[in-house]
Parts: C-alpha cells; structure tokens; sequence
C-alpha cells in the first residue's frame, strides 16, 4: 500500500516533477553514484611545472601555493600577504596571527603551538635555494619581532642531508628553529594528501573531466544485475525454472530502475520480464512487473502517457479479481492519472478517470462485500476510502472529508484481531495524507485512534517477539514444553501483517517444540500454518524468493512422521521446485540437491514397511517416483514388489550387485526406518482414511472418508486437541478411556458448521462429526463458525477421554496464562489453509500421478518381504514390575514425549461412574457342571450393560487372551481379616513395550467387600480352580441389603483369575492399589518384613510428591 498525494500545491510538471518528489520521498530507490569533477594531473608534469616556475616569472603564483600548503598541513592561522612580491615591508612571505584556545581546539592540525606563538614563513622559487634561506631568515630575525619558528618552503630539490646542515647552521647562528620544507614534500602533499585541486587552482596545471564515483548501493547492485544477466543468457540455468526465470527478469528491471540506467534499458528488460511471464503463462508475474514498469514510467521517467497505456493492462489483469492485494496495485496507480491530469501530463480523456475509476471501485465493492475473508474485505473498504480521498478536488473544506475520517476510523477498530490486514501501510497513507487534508476535528480523532492502534499493536508485537526469543532459548535446551507455551503466547500476538516475518519464524519453532513432545498433528498444522503465509506473500509478489523453503522441509517431516505419502510427496515436490527456483551459485544448487536426495532417503526408509496388501494397487507408483527424482524410493517399491529381478529388469541396480548385497542396502534402510521412529506408510489409497493421535496417553483414531474437506477437518480436530493438551501432562489428569474413536462423515444436507455429537455404539463412546461435502463461506460470521466450533469440539473430546483433577486450576492455566485457546484454535482453520494451497482440488490421489504409458510393475513375491534385523518391536517383553524406586523422568513431564506415553485400561470411568460398582457375588452348583459365576453388581442397568457389551466387543464372548484382569486380594484390613478386594484392571502381563511406547498408565477398578467370614469366596474359588473357568457376568442390585435381583446379559467367560494375600504385594506391584495406608493388610506370624510395607512406603512417598508437584 502507498500513498503518493496527487494534490500537492509543488507537485507540477514542470516545477516538480513526480521523478524529483520520488527521489526526495523514497531516495534509497535511486542511484547513489555521485558525479565529481577529477584531476588528471601526474606527479612528473607538476614536478617539472614546479621546476620552471622561475623562468616563467611564477614567484607570486608559488607563493599563493604554498601559502595554501601551510593553511593546509602546518597552521590554518597565516596572515595574508600584503606587500610586494618577495617578502614585502614586512620582510616575511607570512605569518601567524594569535588564535583563542577555543577555536584552536577544533583544529585537526598536528601542531597547535600555532595558535599561540608568532612563526615566519618565506617561499622561494629560486634555484639558489641556499643564499635565499639564509638572507630570508636573517631578514626575518632582523625584525625583532620574536619569531619563534621560520619555515621556507622552496620549489626546489633539497637532499635530507643538506638541508639538516643548513637548519642545525642557521638555528644555531639565529636562536630560532628553522625548517625546510622543499619540492619533495610539495608533491608528497598534493599526491598523498589529497591536495590536486590546491595544484590545479593555484598554478593552473592538470585538466579537469567529471567521473564517477561508485556509490554502495550502486555498486551491490551492478554486481547482481551483472550476474543475473550471466543467468538469463545461459539457456541451461533456468531449464524447468520459468518462474525463477520471469523472478530475475523482473530483478534486473528493477536493478536497472535503480542505478538509473538509460531508459531504453530500463523499459527493454520490463518488457522482457512481462514477455517471460506471459510466455510461460505465469499471471501473477506478469502482474507484478507491469506494474512496476507502470510506477517506474511515472516516477524516474515522468512519463504519464506510458503509466495510462500500462494502467490498461494492469487492469485487465487485476480487476476481476477478489483479492485486495491485486485490486491495490490499481488502487496505486489510480491518484497518478489523477495528478497527472491536472498537472498537464495527461489529457482527461486519456486518462479516463471516471471509467476507470467506476471499474475499480465495482470490483472493491465486490471484495468489500465477500466478509467471509474479513481481512481482505475490510482491506477493500481502505483502499475505497483512499480512492474517495484521491478523487476529491484540492482545496475542499473539511465537511466534504469528515464522513470519510469517520468510516476510516471505524475501519482502525474493525482491524483489531484481523492479522493480515495490512494495518501499517493504511496507517502510513494516513500519515501522509494528513499534510494535505484541511484541519478537522473529526480527522484528528481518526488520528488519534491510529496512533493509539499502532502502539498497542508494537507493544503486544514486542512482548510476542520477546516471547519468541525466550521459545526459541528453550528450545535448544530441549525443553519443548516450556518453549510451547512461550510460543502460544506470541503467535497470537503475532498476526499482524507488520510482524509477518516474525509470525513464520514463531510457527516453525513451535512445530519443531511439537514435533519434540510427539504431538505431530499439532506440529504439522503450525508448519502448515507457516507454509500459508508465506504463500500469501508469494501470491502478491510472485516471486519464489519470497518462499522459504525450510517451511516446506518441516511441513514434509511432519507428513513424513504421520506416514502420509502423498501429503509428504507434495511438501517435497513444493520444497524441490523452490530450491530450484532460488538456488543461483553452484553452492546453492548443490545444496538443494542434497536436500532434496536427503529427503528421498527419509521416504525410501518409511516406505519399506508398505503392506503387501497395498502393492497390487502401487503398481504405476515406481514409475511416477521417478518422474519426481526419487529413485531410491522407487527402488524399494520394485525390491518389495519382485525383489532383485524386479530391481534388474529396470536397470535399477549396477549389473556387479550382489543378491546379497542388494538385501543388506534394504535390512539398512529398515534399521534406519526403526531408527527415526517412522510409522508405517499410507498410501491412502481407499475411500476412507484413520488419521492416529495419542495425547495424555490415549489413543485417538480419527476415521474420514478420503476428501480434502473430511480430512481437513479431522487433521484440525487432532491438531487443536493436541496443541490444547500440549502442556497438560504435568496436571494431575484422570484418565475416563483409553482409546476414542472420531467418525467424520459428509452429509449433503449438513449444516455450513460442522456439527459434533457422541454416540454409543456396542458399548463404546464415538464421537461422531457431520459437515457438508464442501466448506465455503460468504460472511464473515460464517467463516468464523468454524473456529468456535473447533474450540467448543476439542474441550468436548478431551473431558470424554479425560478430566483434570482439579479442573479451576487447569483452566487458569492453560486455557488463561497460556492463552491455550488461541495457541490451538487461530492456526487450525486447515480447510481454508489447504485451500489455499490446492484450489477446489477434492482429493489427494497417488492416481493423479500416474501416467498411460506408465509401466505396471509385476507383482512376483508371493508374501512380505522381511527384514533380517527383525524390528525392535517384536522383541520387547512383556512389562514386568520393576524392583526399587521409579526413575526419576517418570516425574518429570517436561522431559516426556506424548508420543512415549499411553494408558492401558479396560475401564470406561464414565460408564462406571454411572453404573455404580457396589459389590460382587457368586453362584456355584459344586454338584453340577455349571461353572462358577462371578457377578460385578451394579446399582444402574443402562451404563453395567454398556460396560460388557464393550468388553464382549474388544475382548469376545471368551477372553482367551486374558487381557482382563480379574483378582482377589485376601486379608486386605488388619481391622477385618475376612475383608478382601477385587480388581478390575488390564493384564499388564500382556502389554508390550514399545520403543515409542515407554512409559504405560494403567486404569483399574477396586472394589472391597467386608463380609464376616470367607466362606462363599473360598467356595468360589474351589470351584474355579476345579473347572478351570468362570462366567463374568453384571447384575444389578438395587441396594446391598436387597441383593442382587438379575443378570444383566451373558456377559464372558475368562479361564484365569489371580487370587493372592494383600501382604505379599510389593512396591511397583499393579496390584498395591488395593492396599489402605490407614488399614494395613493381615501379616501372617513369621513374616517380619512382609513386601506389602515397602508398597505402601513408596504410596506413601508418590502422594506426597504428586501433591508437591502438582502447579
């Protein structure tokens, strides 16, 4: 946005023209060479001129020389001489006159004695130099003025060695120093010292001839502009780069513009920039450089027909559009024709104002009205009011402006929380228009609103980028969690147009801090998030400079660590054509090689885990991976799909290979896949897709049909919840499920807002979420549904999957000083981000790829290929208590992934909650074959139905893996040795570690019965261990001393059942919650150190530091 004022009074044609008011707004714009005049004058031709002197009757002539040598070099105070020729009355050539200490102090003379002491000077162009010093200073003492120092300077030669005698001879006959100053030391002052225009002034030798004089700016772009003309002239540089092409065609026209270069050059390499971009259809460009070639005919060439002839063609690229950015470069133009009308640059009627103005304004009016892009909308209302405030006739009074004044600064207050809505260069047009408006009142409350506006803008962007500094600190201590809430607390302050550069910054930190704590959807929605804006730089300028091409590498990560091939393929693809695009020198393109070769790598080694099954439907993928520059990629496929003769039949591998040696490259590629902790790949070849996210240790599965917008809107549900509950893991947090299942689904008749609702399906929670098959919005309080139905969505999932324990807390801190809602809900608009950067693409398909040429690779292998080094996975153990004190890290979330910790747990605390767990009773036939019956009574039907309709679903009508856990705890209270426990819980004995999985919570149920003697348990358990098996089954009692009225359902039948006294639970032992620190279990006589007191030790300790640690 600029502002240049058509209506300035000086602003004429011929007295000022816009070339002069642009050089003397913007001057870093124009050339800072400089035109000097010079001296051509050579020490041999001013040495002999100085020989000469006296033949050619010079004396007068030297001694005017000299006199300025003195000023110069010796003392600046010398009187001027006043007398004949040769000395004068005064018997001197000159002398000093008395100079204040003050004046003398800024001298920059090497001896400032000058100032305060009388000193004789004679000048001498004689070649008997020796007779005229002497009779010079014997003339000079003669006076008895006091001299106290004598110089004589002569045009002549003086060796060093005579002339110490004759100063040591004459100081030592006249008692004052006296020095000689001769010829070598005159060109000695004038060639190092810069004195030739003394020379030249005073004794007329030398020519004078202008030059130039290189300045900075100049010379740092003359060196550019020589080596993108190098570029452009190599055909081969640019080959498959034709925006980078049409980016350096643009460059050297500016660069051109700015050493002020003849205009002939300056409006051929604009129109070559316009004729590469249409050539290669590439419109933004085009845009852009007609553009700049319409503002440089205006002001470095005061061309007004050209601005209007090029005006045209801005227009005709620009008017249809919607966004205010391309609109703005019209907007520019416009108020020049205006001030070129009136200052006799243009006729009206090739300026067409009117209509051209009326053209404008409809499409303004048209992106005014579009408020489901409210920055660009209001950005639209701005650049209307500007062109009102052009249009206008100068010296109108302040009436005809205050009705503008008052809807500019309604436009300041709407732009609070717009963060690209380009507040500061409206605010400098403000600035600037304010020397010209008449006074108002109403326009200095419209400035004062602006002033006010901008310093809470600088101030909160201040705070942000401290913020971010602080983020970026921690982050390299490795403390991803406090860097996290560092950078929640800047991005928002961040989304200021002004502070662009610093908002992408603060984004790809905080996916790093995310990607650090395992949260990758959260990570991936940031680097996704940056990769947007600094899109939208690129649209408006066109230029892939303008892209960094290190957001594309983490946006490719992070798709890389979600397993998503073709979301990972377009990051990679985006990231090579970037580099391509700005890598000029040898240095750059070898780096993006390497990037590039690096990245292929990180893809080839996930890829090696495809599932077989997915293979018959990949079949034209090698060829594809080709065409992208990933042989090694390409090379796994063919290895999975044939193996060597796969890889031979495409000359894939050098003919030397060995079978043996070809198996080993791809054993490494697996280790290294395990190694980087990558998931298995998704090719996402079906119609629908699971998006997987684990945050506070439960897993959550996303399941969408495979459409942008489905998948947009799970990938913004796992990001959100995973960026909200980023810091939640140093919260006592109580665990309700350990798994959540989300079902996103399309509706054709769904509301413009998605809409969540949970359901009960086989006794499980899903979470169901329903949207139209296209989002696309026309206000502005439709496009901002989406994001308060994100925030309300993401704090209903997680209190159904998790509730703090002290939820006040929680919320003032995280949703408060953590700004939690705003670090997780203003970057997660992903369908809007996705299309920004697809269109109206439906769908990412690997399909979209293939070609019909494309070879279908013969699937040969008949099973998966294996690798020797069988992965990590499969040889971890079963978890096993372990013995002594839990590492220190367990109580250190700062130090712990989400991805690292899960919970295990068969227990849906909602639903026991609601069913009311009161006791437990048994049915035994010990003279039939019945098995025995252990019933869980429950004081609710609905929710003890739902809690074993779930576990028949998860565990079948027989749990013959065991993964539910059923014990009895014996001798449980001292205080009643008949009481016992029974747990409910996961068999810990069946879960697995994992290298990612390092750290398990579980969820159990404890249940303790106090009945007077052990009589039905010990029947039970005789039965059980007789017929080896049990019926679990719900009941439901009404109350305790009614009993239980009725079986609720089959329930399922488990063939183990842990049945153990209380006192031999140790520490680290599942089991210990069971144990009651008040009512310690029974100890049988002769167990004087029974394990159940350390248990209850280390219960006793966890208390005390969970209580301490908690915030």
């Amino acid at each position: 946005m600029t502002y240049e004022d058509p209506d300035s009074g000086n602003n004429s044609s011929e007295g000022y023209p816009p070339s002069r008011y642009m050089r003397a707004r913007r001057p870093y714009l124009f050339s800072d060479s400089e035109r000097t005049t010079e001296i051509a004058l050579t020490q041999e031709v001013l040495s002999h001129h100085l020989d000469t002197l006296t033949n050619q009757k010079a004396e007068y002539v030297f001694e005017k020389f000299a006199v300025r040598l003195a000023e110069k070099f010796i003392a600046p105070n010398l009187r001027p001489q006043t007398g004949p020729t040769g000395g004068g009355d005064g018997k001197t050539d000159s002398e000093t006159y008395p100079v204040s200490p003050e004046i003398a102090e800024r001298w920059f003379s090497p001896d400032k004695l000058a100032a305060s002491e009388r000193w004789a000077f004679a000048f001498s162009a004689k070649r008997e130099w020796r007779s005229k010093v002497r009779s010079d200073v014997r003339e000079i003492v003669g006076t008895g003025r006091g001299y106290q120092r004598v110089y004589f300077i002569t045009n002549q030669y003086v060796s060093a060695r005579q002339s110490a005698e004759v100063q040591d001879a004459l100081t030592k006959e006249y008692g004052v120093p006296v020095t000689i100053m001769d010829r070598t030391w005159i060109l000695e002052r004038v060639f190092d010292h810069g004195c030739l225009d003394i020379a030249q002034k005073c004794l007329g030798v030398g020519k004078q001839f202008e030059a130039t004089v290189i300045g900075p700016r100049d010379h740092k772009r003359q060196t550019e502009l020589d080596g993108l003309e190098k570029l452009i002239a190599d055909n081969a540089a640019y080959e498959g780069r034709a925006p980078a092409l049409a980016d350096d065609a643009l460059r050297t026209a500016k660069l051109a513009r700015g050493l002020e270069k003849p205009r002939f050059e300056v409006d051929g390499r604009f129109e070559r920039a316009v004729s590469i971009a249409r050539q290669h259809e590439l419109s933004t460009h085009r845009l852009a450089a007609i553009y700049e070639w319409a503002w440089t005919s205006y002001f470095w060439f005061d061309d007004a027909q050209k601005l209007s002839e090029l005006y045209d063609q801005v227009e005709k690229l620009a008017i249809r559009s919607q966004d205010a950015n391309d609109l703005e470069r019209l907007s520019n133009l416009l108020p020049l024709l205006v001030g070129a009308v009136r200052d006799d640059m243009l006729t009206p009627e090739a300026a067409a104002i009117a209509v051209r103005s009326a053209a404008l304004v409809q499409s303004l009016e048209s992106a005014k009205g579009n408020t489901s892009r409210p920055n660009n909308a209001l950005h639209a209302h701005a650049l209307l009011l500007l062109i009102r405030i052009s249009t206008i006739r100068a010296g109108c009074d302040a009436g005809t402006l205050d009705a503008i004044w008052t809807e500019f600064t309604s436009v300041i207050e709407q732009s609070r929380g717009l963060g690209t809505f380009p507040f500061e260069s409206i605010a400098n047009c403000l600035m600037q228009i304010g020397e010209f408006v008449p006074e108002s009142e109403t326009f200095d409350s419209l400035y004062e609103s602006l002033t006010v506006a901008l310093a809470e803008r600088k101030k909160e962007g201040t705070a942000a980028k401290l913020n971010t500094e602080r983020a970026h600190q921690k982050l390299n201590k490795g403390l991803h969690y406090e860097a996290i809430r560092l950078y929640g607390r800047a991005v928002g302050l961040l989304l200021k147009a002004e502070y662009e550069d610093e908002l992408v910054h603060a984004l790809r930190g905080c996916s790093f801090a995310y990607m650090s704590s395992g949260l990758y959807w959260a990570a991936r929605t940031y680097a996704l998030a940056a990769v947007a804006n600094n899109f939208r730089r690129f649209k408006q300028s066109g230029s892939l400079d303008d892209i960094d091409p290190s957001l594309l590498s983490q946006w490719f990560e992070c798709e890389l660590q979600l397993g998503r091939v073709p979301y990972a393929l377009w990051a990679y693809e985006l990231g090579v054509i970037v580099r391509n695009a700005r890598s000029r020198t040898q240095e750059q393109i070898t780096f993006a090689e390497n990037c590039r070769i690096a990245q292929g790598d990180r893809l080839a080694a996930m890829m090696i885990a495809t599932d077989f099954g997915d293979l018959l439907r990949l079949r034209k993928f090698p060829a594809a991976l080709d065409r992208l520059g990933l042989p090694q990629v390409s090379n796994t496929l063919l290895f999975l799909m044939g193996g060597e003769d796969a890889l031979r039949a495409q000359a894939a591998i050098p003919d030397e290979e060995t079978p043996a040696g070809i198996v080993k490259v791809f054993d490494l590629m697996a280790a290294a896949r395990h190694s980087a902790e990558l998931p298995k790949p998704d090719h996402m070849l079906n119609d629908t897709v699971l998006l997987r996210s684990r945050v506070l240790g439960c897993d959550i599965a996303a399941e969408c049909e495979n459409a942008l917008t489905s998948l947009a809107i799970a990938e913004a549900l796992l990001g959100a919840l995973e960026s909200l509950l980023a810091t939640s893991l140093n919260f006592r947090v109580i665990p309700q499920l350990d798994s959540l299942a989300i079902r996103v689904q399309s509706k054709a008749d769904a509301a413009l807002t998605p809409h969540l609702e949970f359901a009960e399906e086989n006794g499980s929670t899903i979470a169901v979420v329903t949207h139209r098959p296209s989002l696309s919005y026309v206000t502005r309080e439709e496009a901002e549904g989406f994001p308060r139905w994100l925030q309300d969505a993401v704090l209903r999932l997680f209190l159904t999957f998790a509730v703090p324990a002290d939820a006040e807390l929680w919320g003032d801190t995280v949703l408060g000083s953590e700004s939690g809602f705003s670090r997780s809900i203003t970057f997660s608009n992903i369908p809007i981000m996705l299309g920004d950067l697809f269109g109206n693409a439906k769908r990412l398909s690997l399909d979209d790829r293939y070609e019909a040429d494309d070879a279908e690779i013969e699937i040969s292998r008949t099973t998966a290929w294996t690798p020797s080094l069988v992965e990590a996975e499969a040889l971890h153990a079963p978890l096993k208590p372990a013995v002594g004190p839990p590492p220190e890290h367990l109580f250190s979330p700062e130090r712990t992934r989400h991805s690292d910790y899960r919970i295990v747990s068969p227990i849906d605390a909602r639903k026991w909650d609601a069913a009311k767990w009161r006791a437990v009773f048994y049915m035994c036939a010990p003279t039939t074959d019945m098995i025995p019956v252990l019933g869980l009574a429950f004081a609710e039907r609905d929710p003890a139905v739902a809690i074993f309709r779930a576990w028949r679903e998860r565990f079948g009508d027989r749990d013959t893996d065991n993964k539910l856990r059923i014990a009895i705890i014996t001798g449980i209270n001292i205080s009643n040795p008949a009481a016992y426990a029974v747990i409910v819980g996961p068999n810990m004995d069946r879960v697995r570690s994992t290298a990612r999985n390092n750290i398990v919570g579980f969820v159990s149920r404890v249940n303790v019965m106090t009945p007077k003697d052990s009589r039905n348990l010990d029947l039970f358990v005789s039965e059980f261990q007789r017929k080896g098996r049990y019926k679990l089954v719900p009941t439901y009692i009404p109350s305790l001393e009614a009993g239980p009225s009725e079986i609720l359902g089959s329930g399922l039948e488990k063939a183990d059942l842990v049945v153990r006294p209380a006192w031999t639970i140790g520490e680290n032992d599942p089991d210990s919650c069971a144990l009651n620190l008040d009512d310690p279990p029974v100890v049988p006589l002769g167990q004087a150190n029974p394990p159940a007191l350390k248990a209850m030790e280390q219960i006793a300790r966890f208390r005390a530091r969970r209580k301490n640690s908690e915030p």
